[in-house]
């Protein structure tokens, strides 16, 4: 037992006896349980403000709950003779998985042994004083009372309560009846309709994903429900409890769907937004997840950022954020995608499938392997024994229209020391990046697979330095990095553009012949910005001529660059102070 729990079980054991032996009066009792509430959730709160971990204060509040309702309910059945009576007292969702933030919900099932609208006389009256004691303490408590039975047929008609119901866990009361809930829930719920469950879990994440613009770099971003989110995380362990019959995040390196240094970063990561959230709901004292501009600077500061400015403190706080939300992210939509992908498998190797002879499209290439539309490793020396493979993986992607699959990112990933100086100045590498960059209309697509996986700052470290940089401007919705990138895919646009009113853009955007100058503009016009200057157009400028130094680039193209780079501010000015149809514009 952790010594937290001990230390609370002992404060429990002798601040709420009177409580158990009935010597006090209903308000009495009350008194009681606030009293030890706010001295216990002060502790708490001491632990938090002194730099404890996110997951560390959620379980140590979910542990005084858990005292708390456990001590009630045992005082409710003293009040009836001490006997236990079959009902069980369960956590379930946030409570259940054992992790509440300060001011969460806490979301209790009653367990009873018969259907709910059959229930005795006692127990109804057992389940209202609880309920009643639980309210008058100031609890916000979500309840449920059902049997078993009822528990299955809600699970089997609403997914979301199956959901819910994953994370039960027993709190007080009748664990052999909890016992046989988690049987039968396990068999008739989890390892029935498993597709099923799996398909809705895919399409909450879109649709959660879509609302949030596919992107973790969102200016004021939602600590729980965002694009690496808690509830990102969250939905990767249901799924892994259905499909694979455990919780445990360890089981998914166990069995090489993550690596150990995946692991640790989505550990992290979900620890770290616990305690931003702690934090959140400390300050505003209620449930909020939203990260305001304002409460960004909260967080930062209560976190002991070391910069002395509060726009300092705050961009480097946001930077560890935007990093750690991207790891959640990207890892658990890797692992879903690896699931996505055994679940098509295991259809192509059915009986319907066998008969009807459907042929896999499968193309060898350049060491590559093309099946369903993504580009999987031939074998795993590919780039020990070719590391330009590494930048002509990305022309490949982009010419044939295809994905990186999970063991591919994984192996880039492992390779990512190749990309060094030499690297940098092959002309070989030189000529595919450029090709890659002349593709009018796709050039977005492929900087963003290279992006994903580590290449594109490794190849232009002017461009790696803008990684999660925060900018704090009201026309910069995003960080860096992906403003940037959002810039390119706003250029592709213009290829098939059918709006009327960007017809001229359109135009002019076929009419430019060196895409390549252009693209490499945009790339490189706000790399100033993780310079250590007072402008920075001037970083900018620097760092666009130490690149075209390297990439050999001179004459009219280097000019383009360097004039399109030191002007990009004239450009937004002109753009959205001055009337664009007036011919002396």
């Amino acid at each position: 037992m952790p010594t937290h729990l001990k230390t609370l079980e002992t404060h429990a054991r002798k601040a709420l006896e009177p409580a158990l032996n009935g010597q006090l009066s209903p308000a009495e009792r009350i008194s009681l349980y606030k009293r030890f509430l706010k001295i216990e959730q002060h502790r708490i709160y001491l632990r938090h403000k002194a730099g404890a971990g996110g997951l560390e204060i959620a379980r140590a509040r979910a542990g005084l709950i858990d005292t708390v309702v456990g001590s009630i309910y045992q005082a409710a059945l003293n009040n009836r003779g001490g006997s236990e009576l079959p009902m069980a007292v369960v956590a379930i969702g946030g409570y259940g998985r054992g992790t509440l933030n300060p001011r969460s919900d806490v979301d209790i099932l009653f367990l009873l042994p018969r259907a709910s609208s059959k229930l005795p006389k006692a127990q109804q009256e057992l389940l209202q004083e609880v309920l009643y004691l639980l309210w008058d303490v100031g609890f916000k408590v979500g309840h449920a009372c059902r049997s078993i039975t009822e528990c299955i047929q809600e699970a089997a008609n609403d997914q979301l309560n199956k959901t819910a119901l994953i994370d039960a866990r027993l709190v007080a009361g009748d664990s052999a009846l909890f016992t046989d809930f988690e049987k039968r829930f396990a068999t008739d719920c989890l390892d029935k309709k498993k597709d099923e469950f799996f398909e809705l879990r895919r399409q909450d994440l879109r649709s959660r994903h879509k609302k949030y613009s596919y992107t973790v770099f969102l200016q004021e971003p939602n600590v729980k429900e965002s694009c690496g989110g808690l509830r990102d995380y969250q939905n990767i362990l249901w799924v892994s409890r259905v499909k694979r019959g455990t919780s445990d995040p360890q089981s998914l390196v166990d069995d090489r769907l993550l690596t150990a240094t995946a692991h640790k970063e989505i550990e992290e990561a979900y620890d770290f937004l616990h305690r931003v959230r702690n934090e959140l709901h400390y300050h505003t004292r209620k449930g909020t997840d939203q990260l305001t501009l304002q409460l960004q600077g909260v967080v930062a500061t209560s976190f002991r950022y070391p910069q002395r400015g509060i726009l300092r403190r705050t961009e480097e706080f946001m930077r560890d954020y935007y990093r750690h939300t991207r790891n959640i992210y990207q890892h658990t939509t890797s692992l879903m995608e690896i699931f996505e992908i055994e679940q098509e498998r295991k259809a192509d190797t059915s009986l319907t499938s066998f008969l009807t002879f459907r042929k896999k499209n499968r193309e060898e290439f350049d060491g590559f392997v093309a099946r369903d539309g993504r580009i999987y490793p031939e074998n795993n020396d590919i780039f020990k024994d070719d590391p330009n493979r590494l930048m002509r993986l990305f022309q490949h992607l982009q010419v044939r229209g295809l994905r990186l699959s999970p063991p591919m990112r994984k192996l880039v990933k492992a390779h990512w020391e190749d990309i060094d100086r030499p690297f940098r100045y092959s002309k070989a590498n030189r000529q595919t990046f450029q090709a890659i960059l002349e593709r009018k209309g796709d050039v977005a697509r492929a900087l963003r697979r290279m992006h994903r996986v580590g290449v594109l700052g490794r190849y232009l470290p002017e461009f790696g330095a803008l990684d999660c940089l925060v900018q704090h401007e009201f026309f910069h919705r995003y960080t860096a990095d992906e403003h940037t990138l959002r810039c390119i895919e706003e250029l592709d646009k213009l290829v098939g553009e059918t709006n009327p009113s960007r017809a001229i853009y359109s135009r002019l955007f076929h009419q430019i012949e060196d895409a390549y100058g252009l693209y490499l503009a945009v790339i490189l016009h706000d790399t100033g910005r993780a310079e250590n200057v007072r402008e920075h157009i001037d970083g900018s400028a620097m760092l666009a001529a130490r690149l075209c130094n390297r990439l050999q680039i001179h004459g009219e193209r280097r000019s383009l660059i360097m004039y399109l780079v030191d002007n990009h501010l004239t450009f937004w000015r002109t753009a959205t102070t001055r009337n664009l149809e007036d011919p002396e514009v």
